[in-house]
């Protein structure tokens, strides 16, 4: 089998994919403690039960049995509620203070039954251990002030005379002393298990903090090396073939870089001038006529535009050239792919300059009808003068005219997966909101210093690129929500429910970057994270992929 004759599977059910998204330390704890809440939950219903026969078998005041039941059946069925319904994915503390709330006055009950100093107190301390440990939202407080606080009134009050002790196991014969110390012991015991508990999340938090950045910073070099690995096999690739050859009245010079279609040589011209770059039509498409003509069209219209952030065309060659060719202006500076290369991450204001430049440049293609299609960050330079920075969009070379029905790729998936929108992945129509994708991927990129999609064949990382969230950029960086509701909208997997120009983008992530929380903004990234949520597979199977490799 061809690559060209691979197709990718559906995704199964989102519950059966794994879930690699690299957590961060808060989602990571939450998730461990709702596992335990709800094993305890578990656990509580069957001693709830197994409590409910034995209690209804014994003797005792019959007040006291009667009350303690009640609570006991009351903490099960509360218990059986949160062992059903708690997960972390619609996790709500209201469950867990239920859970512990009616734990608490079932073992309150259960005092003034089984007796203040008897045997019964030993599950309030395993109790409160597990609840310490998971530390949710205020749960530790409520169950210790009713638990606690309840268990001292009752032995106070049958110490002193204040109730009748109608215990099961009472402690009348002992000393006045001897009941006071017990209690206050008991109670200790409870507290140290709860101080234990507390410890031990805070060191748990600790070391999940440790491995996060470590894992972190780890996910950050290994998507830096994946990228210094496909650099270096296409500089192996390159080879310059056409140095200090004539084209037309150019004079080719060193090989400088490798387009979607072609290679392209710095140049000079033959009887002087500025600089120049020279884009020669790759060898495979020079003998198919229809893509010599779709390249002709394309390339007159992309010289077309006008605008300070598209790399300005200044020459095409003839049809019948014997190397195709097209001549731009030679830029002085650096792609933002080698800027990255020193500090990965970038400042939210540098991102917001290079988002508003490139929207600007690719608002002008759309208008003419252009697509890009392989915006990423080879293709954005950088051009820098004493005074101005100026972003340029480069390589059009796999541009699709939307009235024109044909590209160089024809019937190819074309672009680099990486930065794919999931129709551009599928081989399916593609206009400006493909290119809005791939600017939410450079931006995701810049924010958070890792790749949306995990560097590997080109089949799987297709595969994510259409059933998967990338990673909550809050988890990796420090961001402001707006910023990331901006990115969730930029990368939806529904061309519809993305912002529908370039110009939005900007307008949205520059509104956002200043702290102007736009609620439309907000509730339409909440819609989209209902449906995928950050770092997820997509929750309903979509239309099979089987695109064709180019």
């Amino acid at each position: 089998m061809t690559p060209g004759d691979r197709t990718l599977p559906l995704p199964p059910d989102s519950e059966s994919m794994p879930d690699s998204t690299l957590l961060s330390p808060e989602e990571a704890m939450l998730r461990g403690e709702v596992r335990r809440i709800r094993a305890f939950a578990i656990l509580l219903v069957a001693i709830c039960a197994l409590g409910a026969v034995v209690i209804t078998q014994l003797g005792g005041d019959p007040l006291a049995r009667r009350i303690h039941l009640g609570t006991v059946i009351g903490a099960g069925i509360t218990a059986a509620v949160c062992a059903a319904f708690l997960d972390a994915a619609r996790f709500r503390p209201g469950y867990v203070i239920a859970l512990v709330g009616a734990g608490s006055v079932a073992s309150v009950a259960g005092y003034y039954y089984w007796g203040y100093l008897s045997g019964y107190h030993a599950v309030l301390a395993f109790a409160a251990y597990l609840i310490s440990v998971a530390n949710v939202r205020g749960t530790v407080a409520v169950g210790v002030t009713i638990a606690v606080g309840g268990h001292l009134v009752i032995g106070i009050a049958t110490i002193t005379g204040v109730i009748e002790d109608r215990a099961l196991l009472r402690s009348s014969e002992l000393a006045t002393f001897d009941q006071v110390a017990t209690l206050i012991l008991l109670n200790v015991i409870v507290l140290g298990a709860v101080v234990l508990g507390i410890q031990n999340h805070a060191e748990t938090r600790r070391t999940l903090t440790e491995n996060f950045v470590a894992f972190r910073e780890l996910a950050r070099r290994e998507a830096q090396l994946a990228e210094a690995h496909a650099e270096a096999r296409d500089a192996i690739a390159a080879g310059g073939r056409f140095t200090r050859q004539v084209l037309g009245r150019y004079r080719l010079g060193e090989l400088i870089g490798r387009g979607s279609m072609g290679e392209i040589y710095a140049a000079e011209a033959i009887d002087g001038g500025a600089p120049f770059a020279v884009k020669l039509l790759a060898p495979h498409l020079r003998d198919n006529t229809d893509a010599l003509r779709r390249f002709q069209r394309e390339a007159h219209a992309i010289a077309a535009l006008e605008s300070p952030h598209i790399v300005r065309i200044v020459e095409i060659s003839e049809i019948d050239a014997p190397v195709p060719y097209l001549v731009m202006e030679r830029l002085v500076g650096a792609d933002l792919n080698a800027v990255v290369k020193d500090e990965p991450i970038r400042p939210l204001a540098e991102v917001v300059e290079i988002v508003t430049q490139v929207s600007a440049g690719l608002d002008v293609a759309h208008a003419a009808g252009i697509v890009h299609r392989d915006l990423k960050l080879q293709n954005i330079f950088r051009v820098e003068s004493d005074t101005t920075r100026t972003w340029k969009l480069l390589d059009f070379g796999v541009a699709k005219l939307t009235d024109s029905g044909g590209t160089l790729s024809q019937q190819q998936i074309v672009g680099t997966p990486g930065y794919m929108a999931p129709e551009q992945a599928r081989g399916t129509s593609v206009d400006a909101r493909t290119d809005v994708y791939a600017l939410g991927v450079v931006a995701y990129r810049l924010l958070t210093g890792l790749p949306a999609v995990v560097p590997g064949d080109v089949p799987s990382m297709l595969h994510e690129v259409v059933y998967r969230m990338p990673p909550r950029p809050s988890s990796l960086v420090d961001l402001r929500p707006g910023v990331e509701s901006v990115l969730a909208i930029a990368l939806a997997k529904n061309p519809d429910l993305r912002f529908h120009s370039a110009g939005e983008l900007a307008r949205a992530l520059t509104e956002a970057a200043a702290g102007r929380v736009d609620p439309t903004i907000a509730n339409r990234a909440t819609a989209i994270l209902a449906r995928t949520p950050w770092g997820h597979w997509a929750r309903q199977r979509t239309a099979s992929i089987a695109p064709r490799l180019g």
